[in-house]
């Protein structure tokens, strides 16, 4: 027992042991032939951490957008306005909650420097989506002092999703302007911001790649999108509630018209009525279409170029919903007229407030500037038949008493200057190519007499002529010649009230007493007079008078006011402004629709 324990307790000696030397290679520790399973992992521990990187690099993120329109170039070749554009719209997607691409990281300039396209430069990017636009403005050179410039704008949007490559469009519509070049198209980059964004927002929020993540419950991202969901939510609501309000004014519309009136302008229309031509009548556009600005939360106007335009009775001569214009510019001034043939229409275009223009117009869209001044504002201008000669109030300035003036159309040349110092102005009316006739008062005094004076501008000198002086205490105004000039047609205020048609050969008148009367204008075979009137809802109607008979029928009976009447080219129908406030934009507008109504034996 005492030896067992003796030999627990102590051990041999042993002898001291070196220190182990490294191994001199992986083979030292692994035989040769286990060696490739080693190899095996590592390099699939790499190829994993590589993919996750590549992933997370290429990912296509639905919040990430590329903004690729092509203003003067990209912004990444380094276009000014294309900058300033973009920037703009990616600084309202960034406040939607979106991540736009942007400059300034050497990486990202590299990779859309080099990409073939706008798609393959965001495929590389990460981005969910690219908003693409090729916007090549018109610039329109105006002759005014010191040089200005117009840009315009009318191009589609295109809004792509990367992953699946499907697209939608929209349009985007502007125009700007400035003395220098430069700073039109700088004010256009501005202005289009907004516009380009409505073109797309609405596609964008609707996508089912959006939708899936703001229906989803990843609460950090919901935060993130909810300024575009609360956008979307407020957009559609102002939206369909304009629609809806036009939509009801168009329908009282057609209940008060009880299947007699014919509407021609869609309801949010502000049209014109020009003219009438062979088959159709000339119409003056003045659209507005609303959307929703990030910036005020509510809707706002986008205007579009006023236009003059004519619009065929049949629809499949033309299209009616969208003809195209004859003309288009930042204004028409005053009302247009088209020439008694119905072949051309006279305007006094607005320049930007940098002049006004009288202009002519014809049915193949050729247009001219009889005549630009910096000065003078030309009102109410109307063509001479065969157009030679254009008549037309003159203010030498604002607010200043206007003259009667007439042109010649070819060269811009005064002919006839009629000064109204000391004397009022009643109307004119052509009665035929050269022979122009019109009301005026001396001395602006109410006890004068009224004088109905006729000049031959195309004889020189000329001289004039007043073959008809009325009453003390009784007026005449607004006449209007029947085709052939046999006839004057005036609205007759005083004792006797009603509308004096006036024959040019005797130069005596009869009066219809038609009671309260304005803007007449004859049929094209001169037997009969359509008029506004007084309605029985206290607004304006239209009624036609027979000149054989004295019978005044009423075509419209409306609760909305209905102007200036004109007969068809055939004599058919009779066409006039439906006018009504503008339901979404009361304060800024008013809608004018034009209508017809048929004109029975």
């Amino acid at each position: 027992m005492a030896d067992m324990e003796e030999n627990k307790g102590t051990a041999p000696a042993q002898p001291p042991v070196g220190e182990v030397e490294p191994p001199d290679s992986l083979a030292a520790l692994v035989p040769k032939r286990r060696l490739w399973p080693v190899f095996a992992v590592l390099a699939a521990v790499v190829a994993v951490v590589g993919l996750l990187v590549y992933r997370e690099m290429t990912a296509v993120d639905p919040l990430r957008i590329l903004v690729a329109i092509d203003l003067d170039g990209y912004w990444w070749d380094g276009s000014q306005p294309a900058a300033k554009l973009s920037d703009a719209l990616a600084s309202q997607l960034a406040e939607l909650g979106f991540d736009p691409v942007r400059g300034g990281d050497p990486k990202v300039m590299r990779v859309l420097e080099k990409a073939k396209d706008p798609r393959a430069a965001a495929k590389k990017l990460g981005a969910g989506f690219v908003i693409e636009a090729h916007l090549v403005p018109e610039v329109v050179e105006h002759p005014v002092k010191g040089g200005y410039f117009e840009m315009r704008v009318d191009a589609p949007v295109t809004l792509t999703y990367l992953e699946s490559g499907s697209a939608s469009e929209g349009r985007v519509r502007g125009y700007t302007g400035a003395v220098k070049k430069e700073r039109a198209m700088a004010l256009l980059a501005d202005a289009m911001a907004s516009d380009a964004l409505d073109a797309v927002i609405a596609q964008l929020l609707d996508h089912p790649a959006v939708v899936e993540i703001t229906s989803g419950s990843d609460m950090k991202l919901l935060a993130r999108i909810q300024p575009a969901r609360t956008m979307a939510k407020d957009r559609a609501k102002k939206l369909a509630d304009a629609a809806a309000a036009y939509a009801q004014l168009a329908g009282r519309h057609e209940i008060e018209g009880q299947g007699k009136v014919t509407f021609l302008s869609p309801p949010a229309a502000a049209d014109e009525l020009v003219g009438v031509g062979a088959g159709g009548y000339y119409v003056r556009t003045a659209d507005v279409s609303p959307f929703f600005s990030l910036r005020s939360r509510d809707l706002v106007r986008s205007e579009a170029l006023e236009t003059i335009t004519f619009r065929s009775f049949d629809p499949a001569a033309t299209d009616a919903a969208a003809p195209k214009p004859l003309w288009k510019g930042y204004h028409v001034f005053t009302y247009p007229s088209a020439s008694r043939e119905g072949d051309r229409v006279a305007l006094v275009e607005d320049l930007f407030g940098w002049a006004k223009t009288i202009t002519m117009v014809d049915r193949s869209g050729t247009s001219k500037r009889v005549r630009v001044d910096p000065e003078h504002r030309f009102v109410d201008p109307q063509l001479s038949p065969s157009s030679r000669f254009v008549a037309l109030y003159d203010r030498p300035s604002a607010g200043a008493q206007a003259d009667l003036a007439v042109l010649e159309t070819e060269g811009g040349t005064e002919v006839f200057g009629f000064h109204t110092e000391n004397q009022s102005l009643g109307g004119f009316t052509w009665i035929d190519g050269q022979r122009l006739a019109f009301l005026y008062t001396p001395d602006a005094g109410p006890t004068e007499e009224q004088t109905l004076a006729v000049v031959d501008v195309g004889k020189q000198p000329f001289t004039v002529d007043r073959p008809l002086r009325g009453k003390r205490g009784e007026g005449l105004s607004t006449p209007s010649a029947s085709r052939d000039g046999t006839r004057i047609v005036c609205v007759q205020s005083g004792a006797q009230r009603g509308l004096a048609v006036i024959d040019t050969a005797s130069w005596s008148r009869r009066l219809y007493p038609v009671g309260v009367a304005s803007w007449p204008t004859f049929s094209p075979d001169g037997a009969q007079v359509a008029f506004e009137t007084r309605g029985e809802h206290g607004g304006v109607a239209v009624a036609v008078l027979s000149l054989a008979s004295g019978a005044v029928k009423k075509l419209t009976e409306m609760r909305t006011d209905q102007r200036l009447p004109r007969f068809s080219a055939d004599g058919k129908r009779v066409l006039f402004e439906v006018r009504e406030a503008d339901p979404v934009f009361p304060r800024a507008r008013g809608l004018s629709r034009v209508a017809s109504a048929a004109v029975e034996p």
